[in-house]
């Protein structure tokens, strides 16, 4: 019983105590994407650059990934294909399966970093 009225007074005096904050820091400008350090970006698929893969075909899919130098980038991407009719998108990763030849450009977008990548996207056969 002395346990539990001990445990009581306590939680009484520990919520009627000020939380100090006075020498709390926020350093928002260390974040700041202008502030990133360069290096070189490149985007993969399965570990090969882009620039190295030859042409898709109807039916292929590729699942993009970006790099700095060599190191995975992650958040939120923006990825798009233009025409759009040349292949869908899946809405929960990285990834484009080609639907229909012809050219186009895939935009890749992480945070302030964009690469534009043209593409040509062969028939099945």
């Amino acid at each position: 019983m002395m346990r539990g009225l001990f445990w009581l007074g306590w939680l009484g005096c520990a919520g009627s105590t000020p939380l100090d904050t006075s020498e709390a820091t926020l350093d928002i400008g260390d974040s700041d994407s202008e502030n990133s350090e360069p290096c070189d970006v490149s985007v993969r698929v399965n570990a090969v650059p882009v620039n190295d893969l030859p042409n898709p075909r109807v039916g292929e899919s590729w699942t993009l990934i970006m790099y700095c130098d060599d190191t995975v980038l992650m958040g939120p991407a923006v990825l798009r294909i233009d025409p759009t009719d040349l292949a869908t998108l899946d809405s929960s990763s990285p990834t484009l399966t080609f639907i229909k030849a012809g050219a186009g450009e895939i935009e890749y977008q992480l945070g302030n970093r964009r690469v534009i990548i043209p593409v040509i996207i062969e028939d099945a056969s």
